[in-house]
């Protein structure tokens, strides 16, 4: 396990924004390593439905239709790249919305039961994950995971994990 910094982004959600954000980074010899794509208005979405099947909606429907509609023109890429520091700085330059923030990567081997064995031993501690993405080959012998926990619990999860 190691911390890497992971870059996000608000792109419009329309054809070629991403393709545009895509050619920044190549401009600059940047690779992507990791990349997770999440339209904005499809979470709205999902967050209202849960919240009524759990009863927990607070705020009225037309509330959520007005988020609804104004999130619909956003999307959130979530990147982990080569250079950071240089991806950030050119993103901004080509007048994309960025933030940064730490994020633990995880290379496991690739077989089943890896990650549960991971989400366990962070539940154990009292580690609440935000949100994973990874992926690998199906005949590739490692995955790779990307993990966001708060701030705080950053040093715990090293020490956790010290022998990752």
């Amino acid at each position: 396990m190691e911390k890497r910094i992971q870059i996000s982004v608000i792109l419009n959600n329309a054809p070629g924004e991403l393709a545009k954000m895509c050619e920044v980074l190549k401009a600059e010899d940047i690779n992507i390593l990791a990349m997770s794509i999440q339209n904005a208005k499809d979470s709205v979405k999902e967050l209202f439905n849960m919240r009524e099947k759990t009863g927990r909606r607070i705020a009225l429907a037309e509330s959520y239709r007005s988020i609804l509609k104004d999130s619909s023109d956003y999307s959130l890429i979530r990147i982990l790249v080569n250079k950071p520091e240089e991806a950030e700085k050119a993103l901004i330059r080509a007048n994309h919305l960025v933030h940064t923030d730490q994020v633990l990567v995880f290379k496991l081997i690739n077989q089943p039961g890896m990650l549960g064995r991971v989400a366990k031993r962070f539940g154990e501690s009292g580690i609440n994950i935000d949100y994973i993405y990874g992926s690998t080959m199906e005949q590739d012998q490692e995955a790779m995971f990307i993990v966001h926990i708060a701030e705080a619990d950053l040093s715990k999860a090293e020490e956790v994990f010290k022998d990752l």
